[in-house]
């Protein structure tokens, strides 16, 4: 509106300076003349809201002149009303109406295909909402998938020790049973909160470790080594357990006798590096599974970081060590 007035008092001042019109004449023309411009420029805007998208130019064109036409003819009577008896002023307006003709559908053909574009603009900013908002659904519908997908085969497991400790050591059995309850709500409380600092991952390590502590016994070993900068760094939840249970896996299959399983974590470079070494020996593996636990986080990780490098495995020295990755939050 005030880019309307400042263009109206600009025109009446060309009026009035150049073709030497009084300025009670210059401000009525430009008045009336922007009016009926400004007027015929929102109707053609409103029209070709509804108007099909094909040839959609070409109708703002054939539109545009037709309104051109019509605009001025309606601001000529109109100003024929007003100042009915200004001869030279009605012998100008009679002159300059092709050149009004002209710039009115110049004018008016711009605003349509002003509107247009920025219809089309609109619509696509749309479109990429929308397309994000589906991708940020279908990753965090994924996120969930792979988080709720943790916890079955070690469940299993769990169910499968607490059969065998039933009859031969019922106490155990019981306090299994008590331990895994306990994991289980707080794997379920965890299923809402996406990240937690170290220090709450290693308090729920705990309660896992217990569980399988009763099922191996003084075979397990776990030492940690948390630097105390480390514990408060943010991660994502539930990142560690996979980690700890393939070691695990991979640490006590075929042996009878003690293992250590060690866990580090320190920052370098703005980054938590954590890492869990356990005992390998390549005679003594176990059947390969469905190899969730290493391929399910490291997609987690991808859908959380976009990198594929958070994720590092070696053998050194019959030791398998896995070293993770998890940079600061943005």
């Amino acid at each position: 509106m005030g880019a309307a007035l400042l263009w109206s008092g600009f025109h009446a001042w060309l009026l009035n300076h150049y073709f030497e019109l009084s300025w009670t004449l210059a401000a009525w023309d430009s008045f009336i003349f922007n009016l009926c411009i400004l007027s015929t420029v929102i109707l053609l805007g409103s029209l070709l809201t509804y108007l099909p998208k094909t040839g959609i130019f070409q109708v703002t064109i054939g539109l545009g002149l037709i309104l051109a036409v019509a605009s001025q003819w309606i601001a000529a009577q109109a100003l024929l009303q007003i100042i009915p008896s200004e001869t030279a002023y009605l012998q100008f307006l009679s002159a300059s109406t092709p050149i009004r003709w002209v710039i009115g559908f110049i004018i008016i053909t711009g605003g349509g295909v002003g509107v247009i574009y920025y219809t089309r603009w609109k619509e696509l900013l749309e479109v990429s909402s929308r397309e994000e908002d589906t991708a940020t659904m279908v990753r965090e519908a994924e996120l969930q998938k792979l988080q709720l997908q943790l916890q079955p085969h070690f469940l299993f497991n769990s169910l499968n020790s607490i059969n065998a400790l039933i009859l031969v050591q019922p106490d155990q059995a019981r306090q299994m049973v008590q331990q895994l309850s306990d994991f289980l709500r707080l794997t379920l409380k965890r299923a809402d909160e996406p990240w937690v600092s170290l220090a709450q991952e290693l308090e729920y390590l705990e309660t896992y470790l217990a569980i399988e502590k009763v099922r191996f016994g003084h075979r397990l070993v776990v030492v940690l080594h948390i630097d105390e900068q480390s514990r408060m760094w943010p991660l994502p939840t539930l990142v560690l357990q996979p980690l700890l249970e393939n070691a695990i896996k991979f640490g006590l299959y075929g042996t009878t006798g003690q293992i250590s399983i060690e866990v580090s974590s320190r920052i370098v470079n703005n980054e938590l590096l954590i890492s869990i070494s356990n005992p390998f020996d390549s005679d003594m593996l176990p059947d390969t599974g469905s190899g969730f636990g290493l391929n399910g986080l490291k997609r987690r990780l991808y859908l959380l970081y976009a990198r594929n490098d958070l994720i590092q495995t070696t053998t050194l020295e019959n030791r398998f060590l896995v070293n993770l990755t998890i940079p600061a939050r943005s």
